[in-house]
């Protein structure tokens, strides 16, 4: 099964993601903070994350940059509320499509099965080499 961890400080945030993309057929993992997020992910293995963008202590920026040199290949989601502030950009200067809160499911689902669809692409790509 597909296994996607949530890292996102507000508990509803994280709650009402994890009911939307485990119905989707998903496992899901969440965490609360970016630092709980790196835990998660270099001690298990996860084929997406999705990464609020402003949490405490570490925010979603840092935690992008920390798990790309840990794990380069995990494919990453970024959510923010806060659009003005350049989270959008620097997100994707590191290859990372951000959605604005409150996401619309229907657009995260596309992405997430975009993004899912990717990589494994990449993957089968690697395998045949």
């Amino acid at each position: 099964m597909t296994k996607i961890l949530i890292a996102d400080d507000e508990e509803d945030v994280r709650l009402m993601l994890k009911q939307k993309l485990s119905n989707a057929g998903y496992e899901v993992i969440s965490v609360n903070s970016g630092a709980d997020a790196v835990v998660a992910a270099t001690s298990d293995q996860f084929d997406l994350l999705i990464v609020d963008m402003l949490m405490p202590e570490m925010d979603g920026i840092k935690t992008i940059k920390v798990l790309r040199k840990v794990t380069p290949d995990l494919p990453i989601i970024g959510l923010t509320g806060y659009v003005g502030y350049g989270y959008m950009s620097q997100a994707q200067a590191l290859g990372v499509i951000t959605l604005p809160k409150p996401v619309a499911i229907s657009e995260l689902l596309r992405l997430v099965k975009q993004k899912l669809d990717a990589s494994k692409h990449q993957e089968t790509e690697g395998e045949q080499k």
